[in-house]
């Protein structure tokens, strides 16, 4: 089979301005940053996000003006506070925003990838007393349930234009293996028109069949690869690397000291490569002191 294999740097000519982006990761773990670094240093703009559990990936984006369109159902910095980007996009009306349940957004991204226009699901109760309806009709519908008579709940189906995932390896046919949690980057994977792996690395085709369990997004779903390296700092990718609190102290002091503290942080970004980005933020012995807190961390756990 032909190789996926691309540069990061061929992203933006994959991604167009405009497009629905649907971004895999969840809370601070495995979230696809060097390509939303390499979205950010393109200047893409009035992208349509699509989040499950956003993080700084999200809150990067609205800070270098690349969203006008974010649909999600939370976004958050944890124990670093709220996504600040975000929130002033929200407050000024300057960001439009469709927020949906956590549940009802899986069950739309799964609609999408078996293609269906729609799915039902009865995750709220009863469908008639919820105001998600009213709020979004262009998502939810009442159905009738064609068997039972009974109502249920239909979600409109969310095709991304291109979905982004992140994988601890790939092969160069898309085969894309993880060690650690992928959230539903499985389920992402199958809803997008393009779907894209970047990974900590690529391999042969040997060392994916060697441990086959660990295959959660097949090659025939995937278009792209790309070796990302620390491909989803500052957020963790396990087990390669935990999640960088001093890195996130950083961005959060930088994003709520006014705007021209932000956008000194995003001409940083967009002036360097992702080379020089690994080298300014995770020299000097920085990587291995993320890769070893989780070696410890797993020898607490018992599982060396």
């Amino acid at each position: 089979m032909s190789s996926k294999v691309i540069s990061l740097e061929s992203l933006g000519s994959i991604v167009s301005d405009g497009d629905s982006v649907a971004l895999g990761g969840a809370w601070f773990c495995n979230h696809p940053m060097a390509a939303v670094r390499e979205l950010v240093r393109t200047g893409r703009q009035k992208l349509h996000i699509i989040s499950v559990i956003g993080s700084v990936d999200v809150d990067l984006l609205i800070a270098a003006d690349a969203v006008d369109h974010l649909t999600f159902s939370m976004v958050t910095l944890e124990a670093f506070g709220l996504a600040p980007n975000l929130r002033r996009g929200v407050e000024s009306g300057q960001l439009k925003i469709t927020e949906l349940t956590g549940l009802s957004m899986e069950v739309a991204l799964e609609a999408a990838g078996r293609n269906v226009p729609f799915m039902t699901y009865t995750g709220l109760g009863q469908p008639t007393t919820s105001d998600l309806i009213a709020r979004n009709p262009d998502i939810y519908a009442n159905v009738e349930d064609p068997f039972t008579g009974q109502p249920v709940l239909a979600v409109k189906a969310i095709k991304p234009d291109v979905t982004i995932v992140h994988a601890l390896r790939a092969d160069a046919e898309g085969n894309a293996q993880f060690d650690g949690t992928y959230g539903i980057d499985d389920v992402l994977a199958r809803a997008g028109k393009t779907v894209i792996v970047t990974c900590e690395e690529i391999v042969d085709r040997e060392t994916i069949s060697e441990s086959p369990h660990m295959t959660k997004i097949p090659s025939f779903l995937v278009d792209h690869v790309i070796e990302a390296p620390y491909g989803a700092h500052p957020t963790s990718h396990i087990p390669r690397y935990t999640m960088d609190g001093p890195y996130m102290l950083t961005y959060v002091e930088a994003m709520n000291s006014g705007l021209e503290a932000t956008q000194d942080f995003i001409a940083e970004l967009s002036s360097e490569s992702e080379q020089d980005y690994r080298a300014r933020v995770l020299g000097n012995g920085r990587d291995e002191i993320l890769t070893e807190l989780v070696r410890q961390g797993r020898i607490l756990k018992g599982n060396k």
